[in-house]
């Protein structure tokens, strides 16, 4: 399923690369930027759903703690509850089920471009590799981790950056024994980067959502364990990868940040001017 994925999503970065003149990391860019408008609605749906359920929370436990020991009655009155209140409790979980695979899929059109990108017969890429590696047979294994070395050599996709840089470059080897392997240290800007842009958003969403103190506390390890996955990724995969995180978590901060002050703002100024209302203001 994943690898259908993988291919659908790669299509969508092959036309794009032929319309913007097979610049890369123009492709990944726009391509991120498409997925990130194609759930926004999704995700200011996620927005709203963990509103209400604020809105509730006091009613909800109020329902929790009153059949704490009739686990069948406390779900009908919570599915009353909800549906009072029009709340979907999976509204907020959503977005992430959409996105997961999406990013599982990147992984696999990081790795194998020729395969999910260029849509190369799989036979010349087997051949590009026997090539490549100078063997009269290869493994799967070594078919699939040179496609984007072979993609670079043969220029069959343009991965320069700048310099001496370019998208198939892993940061971690910037440490690597190997000379031949080592890569420049302007690589290590990408984890880096993406490291703190996901650390802002978290803050960002942090700061339009009103917690408990029991939410609080697991919000406070997932700010800091998720820009560090990110990181983490960044550092060792192609760059090719780390970009796309690096540029979702920046078009994720704009978004949060126009979220914030045009969304949930007015939104707040109505529930003051009914609030006012109800209490014979004007």
């Amino acid at each position: 399923m994943i690898q259908a994925i993988a291919s659908f999503l790669g299509m969508i970065i092959r036309v794009i690369y032929n319309l913007v003149g097979h610049n890369y990391l123009l492709s990944i860019l726009l391509f991120t930027l498409l997925t990130k408008l194609i759930l926004l609605p999704l995700t200011l749906g996620q927005i709203k759903s963990t509103k209400k359920l604020q809105e509730v929370a006091p009613l909800d436990q109020k329902i929790r703690d009153k059949y704490k020991n009739d686990q069948q009655k406390m779900a009908e009155e919570l599915t009353k509850l909800y549906g009072e209140y029009k709340i979907n409790p999976l509204g907020g979980c959503l977005p992430l089920l959409i996105q997961f695979p999406i990013i599982i899929a990147m992984f696999f059109i990081v790795r194998q471009p020729l395969t999910y990108i260029t849509q190369t017969p799989h036979e010349e890429i087997v051949q590009y590799t026997k090539d490549y590696l100078g063997k009269e047979e290869v493994e799967d294994n070594e078919v699939s981790s040179n496609e984007i070395i072979i993609a670079q050599e043969q220029g069959i996709i343009d991965m320069k950056l700048f310099g001496n840089v370019n998208l198939g470059d892993i940061p971690s080897n910037v440490f690597n024994k190997d000379e031949t392997k080592r890569v420049s240290k302007l690589t290590l800007l990408v984890p880096i980067l993406s490291f703190l842009f996901s650390l802002l958003q978290n803050r960002l969403q942090k700061k339009s959502t009103q917690m408990t103190e029991d939410q609080q506390e697991m919000q406070k390890s997932m700010n800091i364990m998720l820009p560090l996955l990110s990181a983490f990724i960044a550092y060792t995969w192609p760059i090719t990868l780390g970009i796309y995180y690096l540029f979702s978590n920046i078009f994720g901060v704009i978004q949060q940040e126009l979220i914030n002050k045009f969304v949930l703002k007015k939104n707040d100024k109505k529930e003051e001017k009914i609030l006012t209302l109800g209490k014979g203001g004007k």
